[in-house]
């Protein structure tokens, strides 16, 4: 399976704190199947990482895994914040596509408020040619009261992310419903598991396949976990 969402590299944001935390972060992915990670720090004007910085953290986080054998390999990403110049940021290198590879964006879903330029950043950025992943979509004020911009937004191309957590309830009710809703309806094309540490929030995704598959009839859960995002890494 590949995690396409996975705040794993150790001190550089909200996520793991330092190395040792890390460490047990990949043993955990690894014990659950999950052989590809995408670090995805986040990227925003509170936390103004360079993508220089985030490839050079994810080449040494590797070379650590090497040492204890364990088997996952930790790809260059970012959850980028949206903003309405992120065409123009990627132009001028600021930003880290998913996996380096210059084709797809990572970007953080609002988690309260509607932004106006939403849907004209996507359009803007899909001209150069990237493709926008938003990610926990059903975490946000836009899921709630708009979910008709984010249909629009799939119709154009671009693609959703929910988190594990979402689906197992950690997140509310009201995220896990509209979580269910989204991957119902076809419209979340990407599973993964957001991880901050090793306990609360850990980079597992065979959580959910049992609750998924009582939920959402005819659902394809390796599609999710593995088919869709091994292309995006690819």
């Amino acid at each position: 399976m590949v995690d396409l969402h996975c705040h794993i590299l150790p001190g550089i944001d909200d996520g793991s704190p330092d190395m040792e935390t890390s460490v047990e972060m990949a043993q955990i992915a690894a014990a659950d199947g999950i052989d590809t990670a995408v670090a995805t720090p986040h990227l925003s004007s509170g936390n103004p990482l360079s993508p220089e910085q985030i490839r050079t953290a994810t080449v040494l986080f590797n070379e650590v895994l090497q040492d204890p054998q364990i088997d996952l390999t930790i790809l260059p990403g970012a959850e980028v914040e949206a903003r309405p110049d992120l065409a123009g940021l990627l132009k001028d290198d600021e930003l880290l596509t998913v996996a380096d590879n210059g084709r797809h964006l990572l970007i953080e879903t609002p988690f309260v408020g509607i932004p106006q330029f939403l849907e004209q950043m996507c359009f803007e950025l899909q001209i150069i040619g990237i493709t926008p992943i938003l990610a926990h979509p059903e975490r946000s004020e836009l899921a709630r009261r708009c979910p008709e911009i984010l249909e629009k937004l799939v119709d154009r191309g671009c693609l959703l992310q929910i988190n594990v957590a979402s689906v197992l309830g950690q997140s509310g009710r009201e995220s896990r419903r509209l979580a269910i809703r989204l991957l119902q309806t076809g419209q979340a094309h990407i599973l993964a598991s957001d991880a901050h540490d090793a306990n609360f929030r850990p980079p597992q995704l065979s959580l959910v396949r049992k609750e998924l598959e009582r939920m959402v009839k005819n659902i394809d859960f390796q599609m999710l976990v593995d088919g869709i995002p091994r292309s995006i890494i690819a």
